[in-house]
């Protein structure tokens, strides 16, 4: 298929079946949920997953684990997050005790049919598509086995989209998250505000600025009177955040307990370079592209 054929698919309407027919039947979304959605800036899918779906994609990345050191899939993981060892390395170099504590398995959809069928889930995919307006392209992956721990932030200061706000993630509960684990938290009505510039006028954060970026959006939470929840999530459930909900990983209470989960950032792919698209059918893209440096 030609570029210009691949883009007229990525706009257009409801995806079509495999073999050419009518359009398959949308996973469509409650009013209650396209409000929530509008107004607050996420919309939670309970118990999209069932209990087969997560097992097969927990075996998977057990199995990635087992194997790391003679096939690592040249994948990458950032262990010890938030300690003074944390780093990057490749995957294949990853000790059994960084398991222990947070760390962040990246991209597997890069290297798991599995990961990917379930981050692009036809009825997420659609899901994805209604609230970007456009075929969702997954971008990068994360597989979490305890909670991320992480401050507060936008993804935008990371991976701002070619066009605003046409960007999204998704938060796969791949067990259920009991509030000691550190469940994600988010401040709902925070997409509204407006976003901070940083001084070359960009959205990626810059380390040097980022004590006038915590005055700013406090002073920003505080006039719209907005307070951060958690989502204590089940096993199966998915929740999805808009590119400007200010998010974050709640801290951990006891470090033995896993709150296993896979999060997905997705880009528009009628936005982006059609040259690395690969084309999973039904309206579903992924990026394909190398993985994250190893300094």
């Amino acid at each position: 298929m030609g570029v210009v054929d691949r883009l007229r698919r990525l706009v257009g309407g409801a995806p079509a079946s495999d073999d050419g027919s009518a359009p398959v039947a949308r996973f469509e979304l409650t009013e209650e949920q396209r409000a929530c959605w509008r107004d607050q800036g996420f919309v939670m899918l309970p118990r999209l997953f069932d209990a087969e779906r997560l097992r097969v994609v927990n075996d998977e990345i057990e199995r990635f684990w087992d194997e790391r050191t003679t096939n690592d899939r040249d994948l990458v993981i950032d262990v010890f997050i938030d300690t003074p060892d944390e780093r990057r390395l490749h995957f294949r170099d990853a000790p059994e005790e960084a398991r222990r504590l947070p760390y962040k398995l990246n991209d597997t959809y890069l290297a798991s049919v599995v990961v990917r069928e379930m981050v692009l889930d036809l009825r997420l995919a659609q899901v994805v598509d209604e609230l970007l307006d456009g075929a969702p392209m997954v971008c990068n992956s994360l597989n979490f086995e305890r909670g991320s721990q992480q401050r507060f932030h936008f993804d935008t200061f990371y991976m701002p989209p070619v066009v605003p706000n046409k960007m999204c993630a998704s938060w796969i509960a791949l067990e259920d998250c009991e509030p000691a684990a550190g469940p994600l938290r988010y401040y709902p009505g925070s997409h509204q505000l407006a976003p901070y510039r940083f001084s070359d006028g960009r959205l990626n954060a810059r380390v040097d600025e980022m004590d006038d970026f915590d005055e700013y959006i406090e002073k920003q939470i505080a006039d719209a009177g907005l307070d951060w929840t958690s989502f204590p999530a089940r096993a199966g459930d998915v929740f999805i955040w808009h590119a400007q909900l200010y998010h974050g990983g709640s801290p951990i209470d006891d470090m033995s307990r896993t709150r296993k989960s896979l999060v997905t950032h997705y880009f528009r792919a009628q936005d982006g370079d059609p040259g690395p698209l690969q084309d999973m059918g039904q309206g579903r893209w992924w990026l394909l592209r190398s993985h994250q440096p190893v300094p």
